[in-house]
């Protein structure tokens, strides 16, 4: 047994896993730019204040889950339970709203860390991609980011999901809303675990997201959120919707949605994806917060975004797909005969290099019989076979491992990207 092991909480990604990981990072990337999104890289680690201010004190992230600490000068840092706080910090702290054209589009990505038990693609360090839209009023953002959403599962070959989308209307709507939950839940109060107790006085919203009391709640007609919409809040619900219809986007309306961030004043979603075998997976969500900008000592800016996981996704592609699926071989594979075909066996490999080709020259003196065994082992396209004769004529021979065609090429055919097609 190795002497030193990974961490509880956390895991250790190599090979074809963590070439899919980083293929689904691109591809959140990727789709990201095609909306005009810019990325922004934050710290790792911020001050614990930052994390309940923002993210909310009846928040488990606060409560129960922060990686929190004193560090060596005595300040109180954290590592980051979820990005938008550091992203709003460096955004106010920064000035980036004066100095650019509103409304701002940042995505971001990176390792995100939370004290929670680990389980099936739930970890203590975690991977994260987000986006956040700051100084917009536009409910046309909202529905944006969920289409965003909805092309990188498609671009990630995943059709099937199910986006629950609910709304607090505005913060009035919303405070409306706490309100009567408040009255309402203050005859059940004495059902409700030791966390709600305390979420009833300070966010009893937060009720609605409890795990420990989730059956007990369910059999209770709580007032949901949206009868405590205004007639403006309810057509811009109604035209947010509309737009998800007309773009094909699979949604429900779930009035008892309420996400596990305090900062969350107008929509919120989540999208679920079912595996095989039937368990559905929470990918992340989001939704409009109204006065995060300005808490953190900024202006008045609306803001939406969305924070994905990164794990979960990998989890339900290699589900969907296999991890083979996503497989990458080298194309060429250089087989020098002896120790003289080593010098021109590493100009053609750079040479190849230099034109985007993948590589792999044979550095430990196999035999031929042995070389030819490992280029069908690990699938190359083509072998490229250094010896005596090929240096004394200057042309090298190339074998097309999968037609088994063969022809000989020069540097020169090959700097002139002969073996680019």
């Amino acid at each position: 047994m190795a002497k030193f092991l990974k961490q509880r909480g956390t895991i250790d990604i190599f090979d074809t896993e963590a070439l899919l990981f980083q293929h689904v990072v691109s591809t959140c990337q990727k789709q990201a730019r095609l909306f005009n999104y810019k990325p922004i890289i934050i710290p790792t680690f911020e001050s614990t204040a930052l994390y309940t201010r923002s993210t909310g004190e009846t928040s488990d992230i606060v409560t129960k889950e922060m990686y929190d600490f004193k560090d060596k000068g005595g300040r109180d840092i954290a590592l980051r339970p979820e990005g938008t706080a550091g992203v709003i910090r460096s955004i106010v702290e920064n000035k980036l709203y004066a100095i650019n054209d509103l409304p701002l589009r940042y995505y971001y990505s990176g390792s995100f860390f939370r004290y929670e038990r680990p389980q099936v693609g739930r970890y203590r360090e975690f991977s994260q991609f987000g986006v956040e839209v700051v100084g917009s009023n536009s409910y046309l953002d909202d529905a944006e980011t969920i289409l965003l959403v909805k092309n990188i599962l498609n671009s990630l070959n995943i059709f099937e999901y199910k986006v629950r989308i609910n709304t607090f209307g505005n913060a009035n709507c919303r405070n409306a809303h706490r309100d009567k939950i408040k009255e309402f839940l203050k005859d059940h109060i004495d059902n409700l675990c030791e966390d709600c107790k305390n979420r009833f006085i300070k966010n009893p919203l937060r009720i609605l997201d409890c795990k420990v009391d989730k059956e007990y709640i369910e059999k209770l007609s709580i007032p949901v959120s949206l009868d405590a919409l205004d007639d403006e809040n309810k057509e811009i619900f109604e035209k947010t919707l509309q737009i998800l219809k007309e773009n094909d986007v699979n949604f429900e309306v779930d009035p008892y949605l309420v996400r596990g961030l305090d900062y969350y004043t107008g929509i919120i979603y989540e999208f679920d994806i079912s595996l095989k075998d039937g368990k559905v997976l929470t990918i992340g969500g989001g939704g409009r917060y109204s006065s995060l900008v300005k808490e953190l000592d900024g202006p008045d800016l609306s803001c939406v975004g969305f924070g994905l996981g990164i794990n979960r996704l990998v989890l339900i592609l290699q589900d969907l797909y296999q991890l083979e699926h996503y497989n990458e071989s080298a194309k060429f594979y250089i087989m020098p005969f002896d120790a003289s075909s080593y010098n021109i066996a590493m100009i053609i490999a750079q040479t190849l290099r230099m034109q985007n080709q993948s590589v792999v020259v044979e550095t430990n003196n196999k035999s031929v019989g042995s070389m030819f065994k490992f280029a069908s082992k690990h699938n190359f396209k083509y072998a490229i076979m250094i010896g005596e004769e090929e240096l004394t004529n200057k042309l090298y021979k190339v074998k097309n491992l999968e037609t088994k065609e063969q022809f000989f090429v020069s540097l020169d055919d090959i700097k002139g990207g002969k073996l680019n097609g």
